[in-house]
């Protein structure tokens, strides 16, 4: 009779709604893979990236502090004591800002985002570079994964005591700092894209004459895609549709690119260890050769502020675009990785 019982009350219960095949993707990922696990060691991965470039800079000035007293002096520095004083002043910026970056996630973390994003400002002056567009714009990237950071950071807390008591207007302060941080984050993407559609602009034959040629034409539509897909995908970030997707596509390619060029340049200076090179990508170093242990430098500071691009991009795959987007207008996705702290 109990069985009986058991049976009618199964055959009365409803049946369950039916999953999509994507709900059904999702439950079979999540009983392959701890996403919770995932997303915990992607933030660790994504700090430590995006200080390698500060702790890189900050061990240069301690292992090579003459060399940096020249460039301070090739920087158009022309007092001596700012040419020891602006290489310690770097060391302890640096140095103490990644440290806060990666020990804390409350105030201390503030402080060190603070702390960089001070230095991210200065660095190009001090250093005479804020005429170099192509290092300024990479410096705005690697600010806005700190902006984005930054962001998250006061969200984890009650109160925020460095911009004031929480509450609705303090919530709204780290939604605007997240969009400030998307709308920064894609600015080196942007100057790449717009170089592309520049050289296929100055690439067209505007007058009577022969074309290009095949090969010409080829190359003109390769940039002229490129420069749209560029522009396209860092229109997405700033809007924040499908931005953590975005964000994880363009840091592949960066990784991919920056591990390629090293490798390159790596076996170009090891085959060539005794011939000098011009040095690239430097304002007022135009027309310079410096020996491969120099240009091996410059090489390895280039790697490492990739890397940094690359964990500002690995930020916003973390903590989403905010509410300041299209794809989360109705709050953030939740990872039990992300705790709050009372």
């Amino acid at each position: 009779m109990s069985s009986l019982k058991v049976q009618l009350t199964q055959a009365a219960a409803p049946s369950p709604p039916s999953i999509s095949f994507v709900e059904r993707y999702k439950v079979a990922v999540e009983a392959r893979i701890n996403l919770k696990h995932v997303h915990r060691r992607l933030q660790v991965v994504a700090k430590l990236l995006i200080v390698a470039t500060f702790v890189e800079d900050a061990l240069r000035m301690l292992f090579k502090f003459d060399q940096q007293q020249q460039s301070m002096e090739i920087a158009g520095w022309t007092s001596p004591a700012l040419h020891t004083l602006l290489p310690l002043l770097s060391l302890a910026v640096q140095s103490c800002g990644a440290l806060l970056v990666l020990a804390s996630s409350g105030v201390g973390g503030e402080v060190g985002c603070y702390l960089l994003l001070g230095w991210c400002v200065w660095h190009p002056f001090m250093y005479g570079q804020a005429g170099n567009r192509e290092f300024v714009l990479e410096t705005a990237t690697i600010s806005g994964g700190l902006l984005i950071l930054l962001s998250h950071l006061l969200l984890l807390r009650t109160k925020a005591p460095l911009l004031g008591e929480s509450g609705p207007g303090a919530v709204g302060t780290p939604a605007r700092v997240q969009a400030v941080g998307r709308v920064l984050l894609v600015s080196f993407f942007l100057s790449f894209a717009l170089s592309l559609a520049h050289a296929w602009a100055v690439s067209l034959p505007l007058g009577a004459g022969d074309g290009p040629g095949v090969w010409g034409r080829g190359t003109q539509a390769v940039e002229l895609v490129l420069s749209l897909l560029v522009l396209s995908l860092c229109g997405l970030v700033v809007l924040g549709m499908k931005s953590r997707h975005v964000a994880l596509l363009l840091a592949a390619a960066v990784f991919a690119a920056a591990v390629s060029v090293t490798a390159v340049n790596v076996v170009t200076l090891l085959l060539h260890s005794s011939d000098t090179f011009p040095v690239e990508d430097t304002a007022g170093m135009e027309g310079v050769e410096a020996d491969a242990a120099t240009i091996a430098d410059h090489q390895r500071y280039f790697f490492f502020q990739s890397m940094s691009t690359v964990g500002a991009l690995l930020l916003l795959v973390v903590h989403g675009p905010g509410p300041l987007s299209a794809d989360e207008q109705d709050g953030p996705l939740e990872f039990a990785s992300e705790k709050t702290v009372a």
